[in-house]
């Protein structure tokens, strides 16, 4: 019996979830989309977590003049906005202001976490056919393109992290070059839209083990401007892992 792609999830996968899903994607990119065996509970019944992050990615991305994102905006997330008098509409931009270089409203971050958590996941098992141990890593989510704030000051670990990232590995310097790859995608699958890379994994090729023995990050973009970095980070253990990094430090 096939499980579910999720960590830590037994349920029966007697359904295919889509990473990312199908509303994403304008209906002249919709080919070759890639696929996990998922559960119900992990598919069908996010979908409402699925439309919020669209919605904030595509109005992050429109503000680019991205014509994919305008495109799937109107025909994917529109008619979900209008729906019960508004409701999801007034509930993401309830206090949507203009700005000079676009619009700002605040996020809910736990909604975007539950998708790029299920995102993140399925795209690593795909490409390694492995799940995670969850008890053995923790994810979090940098959303590059956000600007986060925090009640506690964290915000500003956040702004150091990012710029790590934004300095030394996105912009292709050294350390990708060494670490990055890729997942083959079928032919026609449209990296306009979303491109995925995973740096850490690699050790899963010689690892006699077949288990994930280091920390391992994912990065996300959405249509040439939305990026996300999801950071599993591998939970001290020093028995069998020589570098590892404690949670409370991150």
């Amino acid at each position: 019996m096939a499980q579910c792609y999720f960590p830590g999830c037994e349920r029966h996968a007697n359904t295919k979830e889509h990473i990312p899903p199908q509303s994403f994607f304008p209906d002249s990119k919709k080919i070759n989309l890639m696929t996990v065996k998922s559960c119900k509970v992990h598919n069908n019944e996010k979908n409402k977590d699925d439309i919020y992050a669209l919605a904030n990615i595509c109005v992050n991305c429109i503000t680019n003049d991205q014509s994919d994102a305008s495109d799937v905006f109107k025909s994917s997330v529109k008619p979900q906005l209008m729906h019960n008098n508004k409701a999801l509409f007034n509930k993401i931009f309830k206090d949507l202001t203009k700005q000079p270089q676009g619009y700002k409203f605040s996020v809910d971050s736990a909604r975007l976490d539950s998708f790029f958590d299920c995102l993140t996941h399925g795209v690593l098992y795909k490409k390694t056919k492995k799940k995670i141990n969850p008890d053995s890593y923790r994810l979090k989510h940098l959303y590059m393109n956000l600007d986060e704030h925090s009640a506690d000051g964290s915000h500003e670990l956040l702004k150091m992290m990012k710029g790590y990232w934004k300095t030394h590995l996105l912009s292709g310097g050294p350390i990708e070059e060494v670490l990055n790859f890729r997942i083959t995608d079928a032919k026609g699958y449209s990296q306009d839209i979303y491109k995925v890379k995973i740096m850490g994994a690699d050790s899963l090729n010689t690892d006699k083990s077949n288990e994930f023995q280091s920390s391992i990050s994912v990065i996300h973009e959405f249509y040439g401007h939305f990026v996300v970095v999801s950071a599993l980070t591998r939970i001290a253990n020093f028995e069998n892992t020589p570098v590892s990094i404690r949670p409370e430090s991150i």
